[in-house]
Protein backbone atom coordinates (compact mmCIF):
# COMPACT_ATOMS: atom_id res chain seq x y z
CA UNK A 1 0.00 0.00 0.00
CA UNK A 2 1.40 3.58 -0.91
CA UNK A 3 0.03 5.40 1.95
CA UNK A 4 1.02 9.65 1.84
CA UNK A 5 0.91 11.91 4.96
CA UNK A 6 0.75 15.30 4.88
CA UNK A 7 0.88 17.96 7.12
CA UNK A 8 1.96 21.65 7.03
CA UNK A 9 4.05 21.27 9.96
CA UNK A 10 5.52 17.85 9.98
CA UNK A 11 5.55 15.10 11.25
CA UNK A 12 2.97 17.14 13.66
CA UNK A 13 0.77 13.77 15.07
CA UNK A 14 2.32 11.38 12.30
CA UNK A 15 6.00 11.55 14.11
CA UNK A 16 4.91 7.72 15.31
CA UNK A 17 2.36 6.49 12.53
CA UNK A 18 4.60 7.64 9.64
CA UNK A 19 7.67 4.87 10.48
CA UNK A 20 4.90 2.31 11.80
CA UNK A 21 3.67 1.89 8.45
CA UNK A 22 6.39 1.75 6.86
CA UNK A 23 7.74 -0.80 9.48
CA UNK A 24 4.42 -3.10 7.97
CA UNK A 25 6.20 -2.90 4.78
CA UNK A 26 4.04 -0.04 2.77
CA UNK A 27 5.52 2.56 0.79
CA UNK A 28 5.42 6.00 2.80
CA UNK A 29 5.94 9.98 1.62
CA UNK A 30 5.34 13.09 3.81
CA UNK A 31 4.42 16.37 2.30
CA UNK A 32 4.72 19.46 4.60
CA UNK A 33 5.74 22.89 4.61
CA UNK A 34 8.81 22.95 7.11
CA UNK A 35 12.00 22.67 5.61
CA UNK A 36 13.52 19.20 6.31
CA UNK A 37 15.25 19.30 10.00
CA UNK A 38 18.29 17.32 10.75
CA UNK A 39 16.18 15.77 13.82
CA UNK A 40 13.98 13.74 10.98
CA UNK A 41 15.35 10.22 10.76
CA UNK A 42 16.57 9.96 8.00
CA UNK A 43 14.19 7.29 6.58
CA UNK A 44 12.10 9.38 6.33
CA UNK A 45 10.55 10.19 2.57
CA UNK A 46 9.82 13.68 2.79
CA UNK A 47 8.85 15.58 -0.02
CA UNK A 48 9.18 19.91 1.30
CA UNK A 49 6.59 22.03 -0.54
CA UNK A 50 6.97 25.75 -0.76
CA UNK A 51 4.03 28.80 -0.86
CA UNK A 52 3.32 30.55 -4.42
CA UNK A 53 2.41 33.85 -2.52
CA UNK A 54 1.71 35.23 0.73
CA UNK A 55 -2.46 36.55 1.69
CA UNK A 56 -2.55 40.03 0.14
CA UNK A 57 -2.73 43.27 2.31
CA UNK A 58 -5.57 44.31 0.94
CA UNK A 59 -7.97 41.38 1.47
CA UNK A 60 -10.84 41.47 4.13
CA UNK A 61 -9.68 40.48 7.75
CA UNK A 62 -12.56 37.76 7.59
CA UNK A 63 -11.47 36.31 4.37
CA UNK A 64 -7.49 36.65 5.34
CA UNK A 65 -7.54 33.02 7.12
CA UNK A 66 -9.52 31.44 4.09
CA UNK A 67 -7.21 32.78 1.58
CA UNK A 68 -4.25 31.54 3.68
CA UNK A 69 -5.50 28.32 3.50
CA UNK A 70 -6.62 28.31 -0.34
CA UNK A 71 -2.97 29.48 -0.81
CA UNK A 72 -1.70 26.37 1.14
CA UNK A 73 -4.18 24.13 -0.40
CA UNK A 74 -3.06 25.20 -4.10
CA UNK A 75 0.83 25.05 -2.90
CA UNK A 76 0.32 21.38 -1.73
CA UNK A 77 -1.34 20.35 -4.78
CA UNK A 78 1.18 21.36 -7.00
CA UNK A 79 3.56 19.38 -5.15
CA UNK A 80 1.65 16.63 -5.50
CA UNK A 81 1.30 16.66 -9.43
CA UNK A 82 4.87 16.60 -9.47
CA UNK A 83 4.84 13.42 -7.12
CA UNK A 84 2.34 12.19 -9.62
CA UNK A 85 4.27 12.98 -12.77
CA UNK A 86 7.09 10.97 -10.91
CA UNK A 87 4.61 7.93 -10.44
CA UNK A 88 3.73 7.95 -6.30
CA UNK A 89 0.32 6.79 -6.59
CA UNK A 90 -1.13 6.82 -2.72
CA UNK A 91 -3.86 4.50 -1.90
CA UNK A 92 -4.50 6.35 1.06
CA UNK A 93 -3.57 10.03 2.08
CA UNK A 94 -3.45 11.30 6.02
CA UNK A 95 -3.77 14.62 6.49
CA UNK A 96 -4.94 16.97 9.22
CA UNK A 97 -7.80 18.90 8.12
CA UNK A 98 -7.28 22.01 10.29
CA UNK A 99 -4.62 24.00 7.29
CA UNK A 100 -6.35 23.65 3.75
CA UNK A 101 -3.43 22.04 2.29
CA UNK A 102 -5.68 18.73 1.51
CA UNK A 103 -8.63 20.22 0.01
CA UNK A 104 -7.16 19.96 -3.88
CA UNK A 105 -5.36 16.46 -3.09
CA UNK A 106 -8.30 14.16 -4.73
CA UNK A 107 -8.44 16.33 -7.84
CA UNK A 108 -5.11 15.24 -7.95
CA UNK A 109 -5.11 11.48 -7.07
CA UNK A 110 -9.28 11.04 -7.42
CA UNK A 111 -9.03 7.06 -6.98
CA UNK A 112 -7.10 7.72 -2.89
CA UNK A 113 -8.55 7.45 0.27
CA UNK A 114 -8.51 10.39 2.99
CA UNK A 115 -8.49 9.97 6.44
CA UNK A 116 -8.50 13.99 8.20
CA UNK A 117 -7.05 14.07 11.18
CA UNK A 118 -10.16 16.39 13.05
CA UNK A 119 -8.34 17.52 15.92
CA UNK A 120 -10.68 20.67 16.79
CA UNK A 121 -13.83 22.76 15.25
CA UNK A 122 -14.23 26.22 16.42
CA UNK A 123 -17.59 27.21 18.28
CA UNK A 124 -18.97 30.46 19.27
CA UNK A 125 -19.88 29.15 22.50
CA UNK A 126 -19.83 26.01 24.99
CA UNK A 127 -15.83 25.51 24.37
CA UNK A 128 -12.92 27.70 24.31
CA UNK A 129 -14.47 30.85 23.54
CA UNK A 130 -15.75 32.88 26.46
CA UNK A 131 -15.24 30.08 28.90
CA UNK A 132 -12.73 32.33 31.10
CA UNK A 133 -14.22 35.84 31.62
CA UNK A 134 -11.12 37.28 32.07
CA UNK A 135 -10.35 36.85 28.22
CA UNK A 136 -13.95 36.84 26.48
CA UNK A 137 -14.22 39.24 24.18
CA UNK A 138 -17.25 40.47 22.61
CA UNK A 139 -16.10 41.49 19.41
CA UNK A 140 -18.28 40.89 16.44
CA UNK A 141 -15.12 40.50 14.58
CA UNK A 142 -13.62 37.97 16.61
CA UNK A 143 -16.77 35.67 16.61
CA UNK A 144 -17.44 36.37 12.72
CA UNK A 145 -13.60 35.06 12.07
CA UNK A 146 -14.06 32.26 14.22
CA UNK A 147 -17.03 31.16 12.12
CA UNK A 148 -14.93 31.83 9.03
CA UNK A 149 -11.87 29.50 10.44
CA UNK A 150 -14.61 26.28 10.01
CA UNK A 151 -14.93 26.90 6.25
CA UNK A 152 -11.77 24.82 5.71
CA UNK A 153 -12.70 22.37 8.21
CA UNK A 154 -15.93 21.79 6.42
CA UNK A 155 -14.69 21.23 2.92
CA UNK A 156 -12.22 18.88 3.88
CA UNK A 157 -14.87 17.09 5.87
CA UNK A 158 -17.04 16.99 2.44
CA UNK A 159 -14.27 14.62 0.64
CA UNK A 160 -12.73 12.62 3.72
CA UNK A 161 -13.40 8.28 3.86
CA UNK A 162 -13.60 9.01 7.37
CA UNK A 163 -11.85 11.46 10.15
CA UNK A 164 -9.92 10.48 13.31
CA UNK A 165 -9.80 12.66 17.04
CA UNK A 166 -7.85 11.88 19.75
CA UNK A 167 -10.48 12.17 21.93
CA UNK A 168 -14.30 12.24 22.68
CA UNK A 169 -14.02 15.93 23.69
CA UNK A 170 -12.06 16.73 20.57
CA UNK A 171 -14.60 14.98 18.27
CA UNK A 172 -17.96 16.96 20.32
CA UNK A 173 -16.70 19.76 18.79
CA UNK A 174 -17.86 19.08 15.34
CA UNK A 175 -21.14 19.45 14.35
CA UNK A 176 -23.78 16.35 15.54
CA UNK A 177 -23.91 15.48 12.13
CA UNK A 178 -20.34 15.06 11.60
CA UNK A 179 -19.91 13.59 14.74
CA UNK A 180 -20.47 9.68 13.11
CA UNK A 181 -17.93 9.95 10.53
CA UNK A 182 -15.45 10.79 13.01
CA UNK A 183 -13.47 7.50 15.21
CA UNK A 184 -11.53 8.31 18.15
CA UNK A 185 -7.86 7.44 18.19
CA UNK A 186 -5.37 9.06 19.95
CA UNK A 187 -2.01 9.32 18.91
CA UNK A 188 -0.48 7.17 21.96
CA UNK A 189 1.89 7.72 25.10
CA UNK A 190 4.87 5.51 25.29
CA UNK A 191 4.06 4.20 28.52
CA UNK A 192 7.44 1.82 28.44
CA UNK A 193 9.34 5.46 28.25
CA UNK A 194 7.08 7.50 30.12
CA UNK A 195 7.02 5.49 33.93
CA UNK A 196 7.45 5.65 37.28
CA UNK A 197 11.43 5.76 37.89
CA UNK A 198 13.33 5.84 41.22
CA UNK A 199 16.51 7.48 41.99
CA UNK A 200 16.02 10.76 39.72
CA UNK A 201 16.81 14.00 40.59
CA UNK A 202 16.70 17.60 38.45
CA UNK A 203 18.83 20.77 38.94
CA UNK A 204 16.93 23.38 38.78
CA UNK A 205 18.75 26.89 39.84
CA UNK A 206 21.95 25.13 41.24
CA UNK A 207 19.55 22.91 43.43
CA UNK A 208 19.09 18.75 43.10
CA UNK A 209 16.04 17.78 43.55
CA UNK A 210 14.77 14.82 44.34
CA UNK A 211 11.32 12.78 44.84
CA UNK A 212 12.08 12.99 48.75
CA UNK A 213 11.16 17.14 48.01
CA UNK A 214 8.39 18.35 48.34
CA UNK A 215 7.55 19.55 44.46
CA UNK A 216 4.83 21.06 42.68
CA UNK A 217 5.16 20.36 38.84
CA UNK A 218 3.34 22.26 35.82
CA UNK A 219 4.00 22.23 32.36
CA UNK A 220 2.43 23.79 29.47
CA UNK A 221 4.31 24.73 26.32
CA UNK A 222 3.58 28.19 26.60
CA UNK A 223 2.56 29.69 29.68
CA UNK A 224 -0.90 31.32 28.46
CA UNK A 225 -4.33 31.35 29.79
CA UNK A 226 -5.48 28.57 27.46
CA UNK A 227 -3.67 26.28 29.96
CA UNK A 228 -4.66 28.08 33.26
CA UNK A 229 -1.44 29.65 34.28
CA UNK A 230 -3.05 32.33 35.35
CA UNK A 231 -5.35 30.69 37.89
CA UNK A 232 -2.34 28.23 38.82
CA UNK A 233 0.04 31.21 39.43
CA UNK A 234 -2.96 32.99 41.94
CA UNK A 235 -2.91 29.96 43.99
CA UNK A 236 0.67 30.09 45.20
CA UNK A 237 0.23 32.76 47.34
CA UNK A 238 -2.31 30.68 49.48
CA UNK A 239 -0.54 27.45 48.83
CA UNK A 240 3.15 29.20 49.94
CA UNK A 241 1.34 29.57 53.42
CA UNK A 242 0.28 26.44 53.91
CA UNK A 243 3.10 24.68 52.45
CA UNK A 244 6.52 27.12 52.54
CA UNK A 245 8.54 24.61 52.33
CA UNK A 246 7.13 23.55 48.69
CA UNK A 247 9.25 23.92 45.39
CA UNK A 248 7.44 24.80 42.15
CA UNK A 249 8.80 23.90 39.16
CA UNK A 250 6.79 25.89 36.09
CA UNK A 251 8.00 24.14 33.10
CA UNK A 252 7.27 26.42 29.38
CA UNK A 253 8.32 29.19 27.50
CA UNK A 254 6.58 33.15 27.97
CA UNK A 255 6.31 33.27 24.16
CA UNK A 256 3.66 31.77 21.66
CA UNK A 257 0.38 29.92 22.37
CA UNK A 258 -2.91 30.16 21.49
CA UNK A 259 -4.86 33.16 20.74
CA UNK A 260 -3.65 36.93 20.09
CA UNK A 261 -0.08 37.75 21.30
CA UNK A 262 -0.47 39.85 24.31
CA UNK A 263 1.97 42.99 24.50
CA UNK A 264 3.49 41.72 27.94
CA UNK A 265 3.83 38.23 28.16
CA UNK A 266 1.48 36.31 30.55
CA UNK A 267 4.72 35.52 32.86
CA UNK A 268 5.21 39.34 33.65
CA UNK A 269 1.86 40.32 34.17
CA UNK A 270 1.14 37.47 36.79
CA UNK A 271 4.22 38.46 38.40
CA UNK A 272 3.63 41.72 38.80
CA UNK A 273 0.63 41.42 40.03
CA UNK A 274 1.58 38.51 42.22
CA UNK A 275 4.73 41.08 43.19
CA UNK A 276 5.26 40.58 47.23
CA UNK A 277 2.75 37.82 47.67
CA UNK A 278 4.95 34.93 46.67
CA UNK A 279 8.27 33.44 47.69
CA UNK A 280 10.12 33.38 44.25
CA UNK A 281 13.11 31.71 46.01
CA UNK A 282 10.98 28.52 45.47
CA UNK A 283 9.59 28.83 42.08
CA UNK A 284 11.63 28.04 39.14
CA UNK A 285 10.74 28.99 35.79
CA UNK A 286 13.46 26.53 33.75
CA UNK A 287 11.32 27.33 30.36
CA UNK A 288 11.24 24.42 28.40
CA UNK A 289 13.34 20.98 28.88
CA UNK A 290 14.55 18.82 26.80
CA UNK A 291 12.00 15.63 27.18
CA UNK A 292 14.66 13.10 29.17
CA UNK A 293 14.75 16.23 31.48
CA UNK A 294 10.69 16.59 31.31
CA UNK A 295 10.66 13.04 32.53
CA UNK A 296 13.11 13.84 35.40
CA UNK A 297 10.49 16.42 36.55
CA UNK A 298 7.94 13.81 36.55
CA UNK A 299 9.97 11.43 38.27
CA UNK A 300 10.47 13.90 41.12
CA UNK A 301 6.48 15.17 41.22
CA UNK A 302 4.97 15.17 44.53
CA UNK A 303 1.90 16.41 42.85
CA UNK A 304 1.48 17.48 39.32
CA UNK A 305 -1.28 20.49 37.81
CA UNK A 306 -2.40 20.32 34.66
CA UNK A 307 -5.32 22.82 33.86
CA UNK A 308 -6.94 23.92 30.84
CA UNK A 309 -9.92 25.47 29.33
CA UNK A 310 -12.22 23.59 27.15
CA UNK A 311 -9.79 22.78 23.81
CA UNK A 312 -7.53 20.31 22.65
CA UNK A 313 -5.81 18.16 25.87
CA UNK A 314 -2.13 17.96 26.03
CA UNK A 315 -0.47 14.64 25.80
CA UNK A 316 1.97 16.50 28.79
CA UNK A 317 -1.25 15.39 30.94
CA UNK A 318 -1.28 11.45 29.64
CA UNK A 319 2.37 11.42 30.02
CA UNK A 320 2.20 13.08 34.01
CA UNK A 321 -0.37 9.75 34.36
CA UNK A 322 2.00 7.30 32.75
CA UNK A 323 4.67 8.44 35.17
CA UNK A 324 2.80 7.38 37.99
CA UNK A 325 2.35 11.27 38.97
CA UNK A 326 -0.42 12.32 41.68
CA UNK A 327 -2.62 14.54 39.18
CA UNK A 328 -4.76 18.42 39.88
CA UNK A 329 -6.54 18.52 36.97
CA UNK A 330 -9.51 21.73 36.00
CA UNK A 331 -12.56 20.26 36.20
CA UNK A 332 -13.09 20.62 32.73
CA UNK A 333 -14.74 18.45 30.02
CA UNK A 334 -11.58 17.67 27.97
CA UNK A 335 -10.01 16.67 31.83
CA UNK A 336 -13.02 15.09 33.28
CA UNK A 337 -12.50 12.57 29.88
CA UNK A 338 -9.74 11.03 31.40
CA UNK A 339 -9.52 11.81 35.47
CA UNK A 340 -12.26 10.12 37.64
CA UNK A 341 -11.89 12.57 40.39
CA UNK A 342 -10.52 10.34 43.46
CA UNK A 343 -9.80 7.09 41.45
CA UNK A 344 -6.63 8.18 39.23
CA UNK A 345 -6.49 11.71 39.71
CA UNK A 346 -8.13 14.97 41.61
CA UNK A 347 -10.34 17.50 40.40
CA UNK A 348 -10.65 21.53 41.29
CA UNK A 349 -13.04 24.13 40.13
CA UNK A 350 -10.89 26.12 37.17
CA UNK A 351 -12.37 29.45 38.84
CA UNK A 352 -11.08 28.78 42.79
CA UNK A 353 -7.38 29.29 43.43
CA UNK A 354 -7.99 28.42 46.64
CA UNK A 355 -9.55 25.44 45.84
CA UNK A 356 -6.19 24.51 44.04
CA UNK A 357 -4.07 25.45 46.84
CA UNK A 358 -5.77 23.59 49.51
CA UNK A 359 -5.45 19.92 47.78
CA UNK A 360 -1.92 20.62 46.45
CA UNK A 361 -1.26 21.19 49.93
CA UNK A 362 -3.12 18.00 50.92
CA UNK A 363 -1.18 15.98 48.70
CA UNK A 364 2.02 16.99 49.88
CA UNK A 365 1.22 16.99 53.29
CA UNK A 366 -0.33 13.17 53.41
CA UNK A 367 1.53 11.43 50.18
CA UNK A 368 0.64 7.77 51.35
CA UNK A 369 -3.60 8.66 51.45
CA UNK A 370 -3.02 9.35 47.28
CA UNK A 371 -0.52 6.68 46.18
CA UNK A 372 -3.39 4.73 45.05
CA UNK A 373 -4.32 7.26 42.83
CA UNK A 374 -0.12 7.15 41.34
CA UNK A 375 -0.97 3.45 40.54
CA UNK A 376 -4.66 4.33 38.81
CA UNK A 377 -3.18 6.78 36.64
CA UNK A 378 -1.08 4.54 34.91
CA UNK A 379 -3.75 2.17 34.71
CA UNK A 380 -5.96 4.58 32.82
CA UNK A 381 -3.13 5.69 30.25
CA UNK A 382 -2.05 2.03 29.40
CA UNK A 383 -5.47 0.83 29.09
CA UNK A 384 -6.65 3.65 26.36
CA UNK A 385 -3.78 5.70 25.80
CA UNK A 386 -0.63 3.50 25.20
CA UNK A 387 1.55 4.28 21.80
CA UNK A 388 1.71 0.83 20.49
CA UNK A 389 -2.24 -0.18 20.73
CA UNK A 390 -2.97 3.28 19.50
CA UNK A 391 -0.58 2.48 16.61
CA UNK A 392 -2.03 -0.47 15.58
CA UNK A 393 -5.88 1.18 15.65
CA UNK A 394 -4.83 3.76 13.43
CA UNK A 395 -2.99 0.94 10.99
CA UNK A 396 -5.93 -0.90 11.03
CA UNK A 397 -7.96 2.14 10.12
CA UNK A 398 -6.08 2.75 7.40
CA UNK A 399 -6.39 -0.57 5.86
CA UNK A 400 -9.88 -0.33 6.61
CA UNK A 401 -10.13 2.69 4.14
CA UNK A 402 -7.84 0.60 1.60
CA UNK A 403 -9.71 -1.92 1.28
CA UNK A 404 -13.06 0.40 1.47
CA UNK A 405 -14.51 -1.20 4.78
CA UNK A 406 -15.50 2.39 5.55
Amino acid sequence: MNILFVHQNFPGQYKHLLPYCQAKGHTVLALGNVRPLSAFPKTYPYRHYGFDRSSGRDTDPLAVDFESKMIRARSCAAAAQSLRDEGFIPDVICTHTGWGEDLFLLDVWPTAKLIGYCEYYYNIDGFDLGFDPEYCSSDSLILQKLRGKNASILLSLQQVSVGVSPTRFQRSTYPQELRSRIRIIHDGIDTRHAKPQKDLYLEVRGRRLTAADPVVTFVSRSLEPARGFHRFMRALPRFQELCPQAHIIIVGTPEGGYGARPDVPHKEQLLAELEGQINLDRIYFPGRLAYEDFLRLLAISSCHVYFTIPFVLSWSLLESMAAGCVVVGSDTAPVREVIRHGENGLLVDYFNPDALANQMHAVLSDPEAYASLRLAARRTVISHYDRADCLARHHALIQDAFHGHI
